[in-house]
């Protein structure tokens, strides 16, 4: 009996509709294409996780109830990652409903909108709620995707040890997009970057995604460039390890934006695990890990 092909998970892939619901920070990035459907996902992606793309704050539920009817259509839709807002007084009912969606395996509320020092627990009257917010977020099953600036990531560090001094590890949170290390499409303050996500990669349980990286170049980055950015940030595979390490295209953002198509990232991406990983880092990285950090073999 031959052994069944490893999982290709998307983890980090946006499904819009313009005409169907407003997303109000589209308007700044022209390039952006009207529509980002189901069908566009490659065939050799075998599950993706959708995360929520930025919808109006009235139409949450609406992303989420569309993308679950969408999800009955086009079996590859494997789990939603949806909106929500950590400082709402009735999270929690929230997060109950959504936990009665099985497309649903986790939330996000993106905190890369939050002006520096946000997080600092010792002086802004945010972070306390943003950190309980949190924990009830994981309290209720669910895993949480964090979205910063790399300017955050050392506040961010602190802000997750109270997490994990009160939960005992950081399971359920990954951090989005490498933790952006590319602030003006160059490799630039990498040392700072990097010394904080080593110190985030110290944190029991935490994840990390491999995404998001053309989309912080400006202009069109072409297959070459693409292969590039893979081995210029293979080290955060090491830094991490790759059981907690997940491959995404944050497709359309950082694929059709800049004149790349998902397939291309997720060629570019998994042929440069196969030259510099070992056989069993490159299936978790490339599905493994998303699919056991979601529970995407528990969907029903």
């Amino acid at each position: 009996m031959s052994t069944p092909a490893p999982p290709v998970v998307d983890a980090h892939l946006h499904l819009w509709d313009r005409s169907r619901l407003d997303y109000p920070w589209m308007a700044e990035i022209p390039q952006l294409p009207q529509t980002s459907l189901p069908e566009e996902i490659p065939s050799s992606t075998t599950g993706a996780v959708v995360i929520e793309a930025g919808a109006r704050t009235d139409q949450t539920t609406a992303e989420v109830e569309w993308l679950t009817e969408l999800s009955h259509r086009f079996p590859a839709i494997s789990g939603l990652v949806a909106a929500v807002d950590l400082t709402d007084p009735h999270l929690g009912e929230g997060l109950a409903k959504l936990g009665e969606n099985p497309l649903v395996v986790g939330v996000r509320d993106n905190l890369e909108g939050r002006p520096l020092g946000d997080l600092e627990l010792q002086s802004s009257p945010a972070a306390p709620v943003l950190r309980d917010g949190i924990i009830t977020v994981l309290e209720a099953g669910l895993t949480f995707d964090i979205c910063v600036r790399s300017a955050q990531l050392p506040e961010l560090s602190r802000f997750l040890v109270s997490i994990v001094e009160a939960r005992g590890s950081a399971a359920g949170l990954v951090i989005d997009h490498l933790g952006k290390p590319l602030p003006d499409g160059r490799i630039s303050g990498r040392e700072g970057w990097a010394q904080s996500m080593r110190k985030l990669a110290s944190l029991p349980g935490l994840h990390v995604k491999f995404s998001g990286l053309p989309g912080q170049i400006t202009g069109p980055v072409d297959v070459a460039r693409a292969h590039e950015l893979v081995r210029d940030f293979l080290e955060m595979i090491e830094v991490f390890g790759a059981q907690s390490t997940m491959l995404g295209t944050d497709h359309p953002v950082s694929t059709l934006a800049h004149d790349l198509t998902a397939s291309e990232w997720m060629d570019a991406a998994n042929s440069e695990f196969r030259k510099r990983l070992t056989a069993a880092e490159a299936t978790a990285v490339s599905g493994g890990t998303a699919t056991d950090f979601y529970g995407l073999r528990n969907r029903s």
